[in-house]
């Protein structure tokens, strides 16, 4: 069956773990990816991340920057390509002639993506920086919670993940725009972006912004009824009871009704006030340490009430539910042995993607016929452009229905708003459940016009098909079948619209024993074994404030919708498309999600992880100020040491295997706690040594890197006035695209959009209004 992106070449320089992701996820849907790698091979293989990201290339190794004629053979492979990824700074670019004005001269239609550290432009744009330090500069790191208030690292590199997929959904973006222009054009999508794109809710600044949580910050998760809890067999479970029907029935579940009506929690369960947060607490955990985990979990669950049990990676990978998504994929490694893995994250009905095979070994391709750019590939595919570039989006054009609610949901259209789409979100008249969050409704809904409908009124229902009838693409997130009751599910609407592309979005799936449970990020965290790992083999799990699973599941959306997009060019056809939280959750641990024999140990967190290693973590200075520090290579260490004399004498090899809580650290700790962070960047800055600020959100806004690639945005509120929020992630140099609005005010475009699609005049709008069939 043909896939997404079959007839596609990709190629892929060696470079940053988003780049590799990046061309991974275009390979499995059909591009035929090649990734070149130094002579001997890069240095990872072997490690997990090297063998999951890097399944279904082919790989070179080829000294492009040294020999003639390996610049020769990568300037063939230039022809080749549709598409380039590399994952370098700007300087690395030039030095190697990876920059976009030599790869265009080569290459006029090449889709150029470079997945960079910082960006591509500002005072640091040549700072080489890793996941680590992404997550620090990004928030990431500060923002996560502790007792202490400190910074906590995560264990895996989820904005490496995350830039990987937006680095993705940019590449197919820009394919569609090439139909439009005519040429290829330069996309950075930086390890920060990738980072700020897992914080869009809590990235926003207004004089009257204020915060939901209060007192001090709690690992075990954010209000007294959304959280981890421990039973009695030790085990522990999260509770996701996130509005008012679901406290009460965990109240009836746990056989303590009188909390609903108690005073001081009649606003559960997040407007409860601060003074009473740790008496409920005290109530709700002594409950829950009176039964066995198991029992609770069937009581819950007999209730309706959302939770999930705390479960190890390799626990979670065996679960029949992964089976039934095919989540769970055995592959025989060259290298590994037989290795289990994750599998595809986003399913297309008509062109599914699939994994071609493991991790490549290198092949030699001089001289091979498959990189001649023959016919309709790279240099040679011819274009018959409708425009010029023009600054609109690359889905300039296209129309989106989003019937979704909540961040998984409604983020993945708003990316496809960011990206030029018409995207019109339609709300019930009592609206978004998530509109409580206030401001953080802006970070998921930005870009949109808004429609508010009855839809158990057949004249809503009506208006509703008539929109879907001239859509592109629609988005939808209830359980599954929940959309059949009102007739606007994909079998119903693509009767009427063929050329729709219909993407659902779920916690579980479509299928599979579970697939109709309630679905909340933090229920699969606590399946998916995050929060066992970042909380360690030793400690309690931990509650991820970046919200993995949601954003990720929403930018997998996007991601899919946009294939569809670009296989309906070829096709004529739209498709039924869909993810889930589920498949977010191993998505965006995808490194981690592998398996065999000698895996390294990738579990190792704590409640107060600072990081990695001495020498890859965060430390306070004097000034109480945090900076994150990743000296890893020889070089560094010996700098390091120049620096500061006071450290131990040891090679390179002991320092690096020195771990985050030994002598070196201490050492290191007692080093920046008598120096400011100022101090400390600029002399670690001087001598080579990478560093970089550890950043809470109101760090970002005046951040001058983050400022230089105009990653925030101010943008007026109809409501609010003024409001300062992340802004465009993904930069295209032809087609740039802005941000029309911030997000809508409840039913604000309603009139405007029945007047614009379905011609309705002013008279049969208030008739509607008065009825209570439109708001």
């Amino acid at each position: 069956m043909q896939k997404a992106l079959t007839g596609l070449n990709v190629l892929e320089i060696h470079s940053n773990l988003g780049a590799a992701y990046a061309a991974m996820l275009l390979a499995e849907q059909g591009a035929d990816a090649l990734k070149v790698e130094p002579q001997g091979g890069a240095r990872e293989r072997g490690t997990p991340h090297f063998h999951a990201l890097n399944r279904s290339k082919r790989a070179a190794f080829l000294d492009i920057g040294v020999s003639a004629a390996g610049r020769a053979t990568l300037e063939s492979l230039l022809g080749w390509a549709d598409v380039l990824i590399t994952g370098h700074t700007t300087a690395q670019l030039r030095a190697r002639a990876l920059d976009f004005d030599s790869v265009h001269a080569l290459n006029p239609n090449l889709v150029a993506l470079n997945i960079s550290p910082f960006g591509a432009c500002g005072p640091e744009a040549d700072f080489d920086a890793n996941d680590d330090l992404a997550a620090a500069r990004a928030g990431i790191t500060g923002n996560q919670w502790a007792r202490s208030g400190d910074p906590v690292a995560l264990v895996f590199p989820a904005a490496s993940y995350s830039a990987g997929v937006m680095g993705a959904s940019a590449a197919v973006a820009a394919l569609i725009a090439r139909e439009r222009i005519g040429a290829g054009q330069s996309l950075d999508v930086s390890l920060i972006a990738g980072a700020l794109s897992l914080q869009r809710s809590g990235a926003i600044r207004h004089e009257r912004m204020t915060t939901l949580y209060h007192g001090p910050q709690d690992p075990l998760g954010p209000i007294p009824c959304y959280r981890l809890f421990e039973a009695s067999d030790g085990k522990y479970l999260f509770v996701a009871c996130g509005n008012a029907t679901f406290w009460g029935k965990f109240a009836l579940a746990v056989e303590r009704p009188e909390l609903v009506s108690d005073p001081r929690f009649e606003n559960a369960p997040w407007g409860i006030p601060a003074e009473e947060w740790q008496p409920l607490k005290d109530i709700l955990e002594a409950i829950i340490r009176t039964r066995p985990r198991d029992e609770w979990l069937r009581i819950l669950r007999e209730n309706d009430v959302p939770c999930a049990p705390v479960m190890t990676r390799q626990e979670f990978i065996e679960h029949p539910q992964v089976t039934a998504l095919a989540m769970r994929r055995e592959i025989d490694d060259p290298m590994l042995g037989r290795t289990i893995q994750s599998g595809i994250p986003v399913g297309l009905s008509e062109t599914p993607g699939e994994i071609v095979g493991p991790a490549p070994i290198a092949s030699d391709v001089r001289g091979s016929t498959r990189i001649a750019a023959a016919d309709d590939s790279g240099a040679a595919r011819k274009f018959s452009p409708t425009s010029k570039a023009d600054g609109k989006g690359p889905l300039d054009g296209v129309m989106v229905l989003d019937f979704a609610s909540y961040i998984a949901g409604s983020y993945g259209p708003m990316i496809l708003a960011q990206l030029g789409a018409n995207v019109i979100k339609v709300e019930s008249l009592e609206g978004d459940a998530f509109r409580h969050f206030g401001f953080g409704f802006l970070g998921w809904n930005q870009g949109k016009r808004g429609l508010a409908l009855n839809l158990q009124s057949p004249e809503a229902l009506d208006i509703a098909r008539g929109l879907a009838e001239r859509a592109d693409i629609v988005v939808e997130n209830l359980r599954p079948g929940r959309m059949k009751r009102f007739g606007l599910d994909y079998e119903s609407l693509a009767r009427r619209n063929p050329r729709l592309i219909y993407m659902s979005v779920n916690g579980f799936g479509n299928r599979g024993p579970e697939h109709n449970q309630p679905g909340f990020d933090p229920l699969l965290q606590a399946r998916s074994g995050v929060m066992a790992a970042e909380g360690g083999h030793h400690g309690h799990p931990v509650y991820l404030t970046c919200a993995i699973c949601d954003y990720g599941a929403a930018m997998l959306s996007a991601f899919g919708c946009i294939l569809a997009l670009y296989a309906r060019e070829r096709t004529g056809r739209g498709q039924f498309c869909e993810t889930s939280l589920l498949q977010a959750a191993m998505a965006f641990q995808a490194g981690e999600f592998i398996f065999y024999k000698g895996r390294p140990d990738m579990e190792n967190g704590h409640a107060e992880y600072r990081g990695r290693a001495a020498l890859a973590r965060a430390y306070r200075c004097a000034d109480g100020e945090w900076l994150f520090l990743s000296a890893e290579n020889a070089s560094e260490w010996a700098a390091l040491r120049r620096l500061f004399v006071s450290l131990p004498a040891l090679s390179h090899e002991a320092a690096a295997s020195e771990p985050n809580d030994g002598f070196l650290a201490d050492a290191l700790s007692t080093a920046f706690a008598a120096i400011s962070r100022a101090e400390a960047l600029s002399q670690l800055a001087d001598a080579g040594v990478r560093a970089t600020h550890v950043h809470h959100f109101k760090d970002l806004f005046d951040d001058p890197q983050i400022a230089a690639n105009e990653l925030m945005v101010e943008l007026s509120h109809s409501e609010w006035g003024r409001v300062w929020q992340t802004g465009m992630l993904m930069k295209f140099s032809a087609t740039p695209g802005r941000i029309e609005r911030a997000a809508p005010l409840h039913g604000e475009h309603t009139d405007e959009l029945l007047r614009e699609y379905l011609g309705y005049d002013a008279a049969r709008m208030a008739d509607l209004r008065a009825r209570g069939i439109v708001n």
